[in-house]
């Protein structure tokens, strides 16, 4: 069956892009409008360092600081699997850190859109190359985030972590070819979190 592009009303990203590159421009002399407007880009870039310093934290197992990237009730939710609360989480990261004697994490991109409220939601995107007992491990993967400013520094309100694959770097070859892309050493290989799970790759392909 040939293949037809997926609809704008199936796509949640289509409403994001829209929204991301809309620009207003207010008139020259309307001072209180380009102040929000620096407000907003200040913002944008807290948050956006937010997500870089987190990857810092993560790859050399600080885990205070990875902490205090969080609200009081932040919450890190893996696969379906949620961590809430400064504890939740700090035994989450800690069985996280175990598990990987060292870990590299490259972000990709990082795209956020302010709310009212002093809230924002946003995605990342990246790439890991992750030492799991012998074995090196590679992926990619996603986040899901919502932000929320807590006397005036942006901290993580809830971070979702999907994968595209995360697959030992000797199967590499053929471990990206099925959608059985989660290959953890020690276990059996299941399907990654996306595209396929995405209804506009299942409009697409269908």
């Amino acid at each position: 069956m040939a293949q037809r592009p997926p609809t704008s009303e199936s796509s949640a990203l289509a409403a994001m892009v829209r929204a991301q590159t809309t620009v207003d421009h207010p008139a020259p002399d309307d001072l209180a409008a380009h102040l929000a407007m620096v407000r907003d880009m200040r913002d944008r870039e807290a948050i956006r360092d937010l997500a870089l310093l987190y990857t810092r934290a993560v790859d050399d197992y600080d885990l205070e600081a990875l902490l205090d990237l969080f609200t009081d009730d932040g919450v890190f939710e893996r696969r379906g699997k949620a961590a809430a609360g400064r504890e939740g989480l700090r035994q989450a990261y800690t069985e996280a850190m175990r598990a990987n004697r060292t870990m590299v994490h490259i972000p990709d991109s990082h795209v956020v859109q302010l709310l009212p409220g002093r809230r924002a939601t946003g995605w990342a995107a990246g790439h890991a190359e992750l030492v799991i007992e012998s074995s090196t491990v590679l992926a990619a993967f996603r986040y899901e985030d919502d932000y929320r400013c807590v006397d005036d520094r942006w901290r993580f309100e809830r971070r979702s972590l999907t994968f595209k694959y995360a697959v030992p770097a000797d199967q590499l070859a053929d471990g990206l070819a099925g959608s059985e892309r989660m290959r953890w050493p020690g276990g059996r290989a299941t399907a990654a979190d996306y595209p396929e799970s995405l209804p506009t790759w299942a409009e697409f392909h269908s």
